[in-house]
């Protein structure tokens, strides 16, 4: 119990130089992963209705792909369902020619691993989400399903410290689900100021309530309708 605790008062207190004790909680096997494939399913509704609509009217079908940034992806399964949902939005809307590319970062080494293989135990619970999206799936078992090579081809993984990522603007969409809860605000605002600059002018930003005060900084507001995206253009609500 002792080493439990001092575990999560390390993961709140941590610096985030290298080495630090949030790097070696993050790269231990200690970590309870609180994930599933569409986690959020508000989130890839407005993904599908609202998002990649917009994107499609700025100039994303010119680009020919839409990127996507999956910050502190876990095991990838967040990383493969933005993929799918992605894809999936895509062809039903008639753009078939506008490729999906999402990266999937994270600071454990064992979670990345067993995101690069993509084999998942799957719940009956998870089936009736998963039907939509059974062809992006081999099953292995009965309840032992694999990623199927069209949608992993989509992916990239990463093994990143979130602060550390150096990148400029490229991203339509970047998904910072739950990654702020392990800082203390102060460095909550220098990861927001950090990712922000990787989002092309007329992307779009998810972040846990967390963040969102930090975001709001940086100039991103809400999408009109949306309570989940953020965009940092002054826009009207998409019919």
């Amino acid at each position: 119990m002792a080493d439990t605790n001092k575990n999560e008062r390390h993961v709140y207190d941590a610096n985030l130089d290298s080495h630090s004790d949030l790097q070696r909680f993050f790269e231990g096997d200690n970590l309870v992963v609180a994930t599933r494939f569409f986690r959020n399913a508000a989130l890839f509704e407005q993904l599908r209705s609202m998002v990649i609509p917009n994107l499609l009217n700025s100039g994303l079908q010119g680009r020919g792909t839409l990127h996507i940034w999956s910050a502190g992806c876990s095991d990838g399964r967040e990383s493969y369902s933005l993929a799918m949902a992605a894809r999936n939005s895509l062809d039903d809307l008639g753009y078939q020619g506008v490729a999906v590319r999402v990266r999937g970062s994270d600071l454990s080494r064992l979670q990345i691993e067993m995101a690069r293989k993509g084999v998942y135990r799957i719940s009956t619970s998870d089936w009736s989400t998963l039907d939509p999206y059974r062809q992006n799936f081999e099953e292995l078992g009965a309840t032992i399903w694999q990623i199927a090579s069209n949608i992993k081809g989509l992916v990239e993984f990463v093994v990143e410290d979130i602060i550390e990522a150096q990148m400029d603007a490229k991203f339509d969409i970047l998904i910072c689900s739950l990654v702020l809860l392990y800082y203390q605000p102060q460095y909550q605002r220098e990861i927001i100021q950090q990712l922000v600059k990787a989002v092309r002018p007329e992307g779009f930003f998810h972040v846990a309530p967390v963040g969102r005060r930090w975001l709001k900084s940086q100039g991103f507001e809400p999408l009109p309708g949306s309570s989940l995206f953020f965009t940092g253009r002054t826009m009207e609500i998409l019919a």
